[in-house]
């Protein structure tokens, strides 16, 4: 009986303590760089050369939302043929391809962590369609090399944000680790809650070393 009790009270704290279920102000198509990736983590398959998703965020402009639903049922992607075209733009480096797409912990986790932010508008597996809409939108690898920014060389920040505007007609946001310089981790594209218009990325970004933008490898 006491542990009944406990329970739901563990499950009304969730709650309350939770962000505002469903509410959300726009999204952040976060978009990884596998050769750093794989740098700093010991992949279980072979490297792609295109930037992949890290995840799709649906979020608000005062603070960064998550775990909005504590207690939802995550199930995955469902569909067989929908699996293979989310690994390939969604791939779950981190585990061999049968196991990625069998257990789905990327999937899964980026869901719950969230996925479940904006189930007022897209349920688990129209966040995961809409996540692959989204990122076939931009061919950033093409985008950079287009305006000469290819791998393997450093760049400017501003040059970078620059090439990806030129098409987008929106500020991205660059993310970057220090090792020991700053190296491009990710790039984030906002896009407002319909998915259709892209809005310009508001938070800055992390490619910042003493307070000032300079030159980022890419690698």
């Amino acid at each position: 009986m006491l542990k009944s009790q406990l329970t739901s009270v563990l499950s009304i704290l969730l709650l309350v303590l939770s962000p505002v279920y469903g509410y959300f102000e726009y999204f952040q198509l976060v978009l990884t760089w596998p050769p750093y990736f794989c740098h700093f983590n010991n992949c279980n398959r072979p490297t792609p050369d295109n930037f992949t998703v890290h995840g799709l965020w649906p979020d608000n402009w005062s603070k960064p939302l998550q775990n909005c639903d504590p207690l939802a049922t995550i199930d995955g992607v469902l569909d067989i043929e929908k699996r293979s075209q989310l690994d390939e733009r969604w791939p779950q480096l981190k585990h061999s391809k049968d196991d990625g797409m069998n257990l789905q912990p990327l999937w899964k986790g980026e869901y719950k962590k969230h996925g479940t932010c904006c189930n007022n508008m897209y349920n688990e597996q129209a966040y995961y369609d809409l996540a692959m809409n989204l990122k076939d939108r931009f061919d950033l690898l093409k985008i950079l090399s287009s305006q000469g920014i290819t791998p393997g060389k450093s760049y400017i920040v501003q040059k970078v944000q620059d090439a990806i505007r030129t098409v987008t007609h929106q500020l991205p946001r660059l993310k970057c680790v220090e090792y020991p310089g700053l190296e491009l981790s990710e790039i984030v594209i906002c896009f407002e809650p319909k998915g259709k218009n892209v809005v310009s990325c508001r938070r800055p970004g992390t490619c910042f070393k003493n307070g000032k933008m300079g030159t980022i490898l890419y690698r």
